[in-house]
C-alpha cells in the first residue's frame, strides 16, 4: 500500500553548492576573508624609527595612528583597528621579527 515516493535531490545539492558560493562572495565582498600568499605578506604600514631627541621627534603629530602594538610572548604584534581582526607581525628588512619585553611603562604623573 505505501509507496516510497523517489525526491529529485539535484535541486538540494545545487541549492547547496550556490549557498556556500554565495556565502564565500558576501564574506570577500564585506572584507571578511583576507587572501593572501605567505610568500608576499600583507604591508599594513611603513614605519621608521625616530631617536628620542632628535629634531624629527618634534615635528610628529599629535593623534595617534591607526594601529595598536602589543607584546604577545615577546614578539611584537601590530593590530589594525580600522580593519576587523586584522593583525601581524612587525619584522625588518631581513624578514626578522622585532622582539619586545613585557615590561610595564610606568605612568605619568
Amino acid at each position: 500500500m505505501s509507496q516510497a515516493q523517489e525526491i529529485n535531490k539535484l535541486p538540494i545539492i545545487l541549492t547547496a553548492i550556490i549557498t556556500v558560493i554565495a556565502t564565500v562572495a558576501v564574506l570577500h565582498l564585506y572584507g571578511y576573508l583576507n587572501i593572501v600568499n605567505p610568500e608576499e605578506g600583507l604591508e599594513l604600514a611603513d614605519y621608521r624609527v625616530v631617536t628620542v631627541g632628535s629634531e624629527e621627534a618634534g615635528s610628529l603629530r599629535r593623534n595617534p595612528a591607526k594601529h595598536e602594538a602589543e607584546c604577545v610572548d615577546g614578539i611584537l604584534v601590530l593590530h589594525a583597528s580600522n580593519m576587523n581582526g586584522l593583525s601581524g607581525v612587525l619584522r625588518d628588512s631581513r624578514d626578522r621579527v622585532v622582539r619586545c619585553v613585557n615590561q610595564a611603562v610606568p605612568l605619568a604623573e
